[in-house]
């Protein structure tokens, strides 16, 4: 990686006797030049972004005020003395290739305390046993982890090798423990109370770097939430809530001028580091562009899909039992990219999305631009095909490209039991001509009208807004 340029801002610190007045101007000096530098990422070929065009600018300027109104949303809210849950994503400020059938939750914790999650859910039947129930019910799965971060904060991708970003601890819904009322409790913290049998995780633990070699002690600082929807008709999100046992009942003191200074100050830097981390995860990694180690391939192929397997990197909330394939899709005017696929074991929870140039999923509440796998269910031989085009071909199983004529695709999968390699799913892929769709379709292959296609966007803008409670 000997070609990726460092990205190091830096600027002279405040002066401890200056006045409050003199503090907050220079820190909002520093915020607007770094703001100017986190505009760069976008379009300097040294940051490594995607080749522009309309909408690759378009989606790219609106993905840096999503960075910045993330950022400046955690700066003021998250305290790990005061903690609450807030939204580390959603539908208009999304990044490092979100799951569109996830809602994502995160609670600042400080590894010394200790934290209550009270979890009140609908019918988890479908925990239990995994069959699938009908009426309001849980949401298909949920995952709590403890992590010590999210990646990208340094602006290179040398973090992911010395495990910057770890889990630390998680537990989901298959192994959650109802209380004596139905609902569930989680307590978080360094060690587990002695005689205590409830649901738990630990914020500080020896961890071994797989990168280094090296075992130490790292804390956690949040408490991360993934609730996933399958079926995005019945399942109803939890309702959760955070307190800190010895600082319940205390007063926020509110922010001082040093307190909002460092805010300033770090806001851009933090902006623009993870736009160049995701740029270069795109175009090392998983080589959105070129062969970038010359090795005569791909990490993921163009117009096809890598067999399932666990994520390269568990850094962040990627990983805790989740399967990955993935693929690059690149279409011309009037093309089709055909993904078919065999279960041998029907898996737990299934998902399909695209995702744009910057690591973004497209707009999946205006547009069928993902599918689970209740949305997306096996015909009569068990198999599933995903239609990737531009146009509606008026079959079951369309993924609406919404215009991107690049990016790439990908699969999560979730089994209640470990699988063995046999029981993966199995991938095929074709790229045809929209007119030659039929010709790798079965016969009698599930078609959709027009007037059905729009009831099925209906429902999805009534249960994203739902999902994230859009009022």
């Amino acid at each position: 990686m000997s070609t990726i340029i460092g990205f190091c801002l830096s600027h002279a610190p405040a002066n401890a006797n200056d006045s409050p007045e003199d503090k907050l101007s220079a820190a909002y000096a520093r915020f607007l030049d770094d703001l100017a530098k986190a505009e760069r990422t976008l379009v300097d070929p040294e940051h490594y972004p995607p080749a522009a065009s309309e909408r690759v600018l378009a989606d790219g300027y609106r993905y840096l005020l999503a960075h910045l109104n993330r950022e400046i949303e955690f700066g003021i809210r998250a305290d790990a003395r005061f903690p609450e849950f807030f939204r580390s994503m959603d539908m208009l400020r999304k990044w490092t290739g979100e799951n569109p059938d996830a809602m994502y939750l995160k609670a600042p914790i400080d590894a010394t305390g200790y934290y209550e999650v009270d979890i009140q859910a609908h019918d988890t039947g479908e925990w239990q046993n995994g069959s699938r129930i009908n009426g309001q019910k849980a949401p298909r799965l949920a995952t709590f982890q403890t992590i010590t971060g999210v990646p990208g904060y340094s602006g290179e991708l040398a973090e992911m090798a010395n495990c910057q970003n770890q889990t630390l601890d998680f537990v989901n819904s298959f192994t959650l423990k109802a209380n004596a009322n139905g609902n569930y409790q989680l307590l978080i913290g360094p060690e587990k109370p002695e005689g205590y049998s409830g649901n738990f995780l630990y914020s500080r633990k020896s961890m071994t770097c797989k990168g280094t070699g090296q075992t130490q002690v790292v804390d956690a600082t949040s408490l991360s939430v993934r609730e996933v929807f399958s079926d995005w008709d019945n399942e109803q999100p939890l309702t959760l809530s955070i307190r800190r046992r010895d600082t319940e009942g205390l007063n926020r003191p509110p922010m001082d001028a040093d307190n909002v200074a460092d805010l300033l100050a770090s806001l851009g830097t933090r902006v623009a580091n993870q736009i160049r981390f995701w740029n270069l995860l795109m175009a090392f990694p998983m080589e959105m562009t070129q062969d970038s180690n010359g090795d005569g391939k791909r990490a993921l192929p163009v117009n096809g899909i890598n067999q399932p397997a666990p994520p390269f990197t568990a850094g962040g909330v990627a990983g805790a039992q989740q399967i990955y394939a993935s693929g690059i899709f690149e279409l011309e005017e009037g093309q089709a990219l055909v993904i078919e696929m065999e279960t041998p074991v029907e898996p737990y929870y299934i998902g399909f999305q695209l995702n744009n140039l910057w690591m973004e999923g497209p707009d999946q509440q205006n547009y069928v631009s993902s599918l689970s796998g209740a949305q997306n269910p096996p015909i009569a031989d068990g198999r599933r095909f995903y239609i990737l085009s531009g146009r509606d071909p008026g079959v079951q199983g369309w993924v609406d490209t919404t215009g991107l004529t690049k990016g790439f695709h990908a699969m999560r999968f979730v089994f209640k039991q470990d699988p063995s390699p046999e029981q993966l799913p199995r991938m095929k892929t074709y790229l045809v001509d929209l007119d030659q769709l039929q010709s790798v379709l079965p016969d009698n292959y599930p078609t959709v009208s027009k007037e059905t296609r729009r009831q099925q966007v209906a429902r999805r803008q009534a249960h994203i807004k739902m999902r994230w409670r859009n009022y």
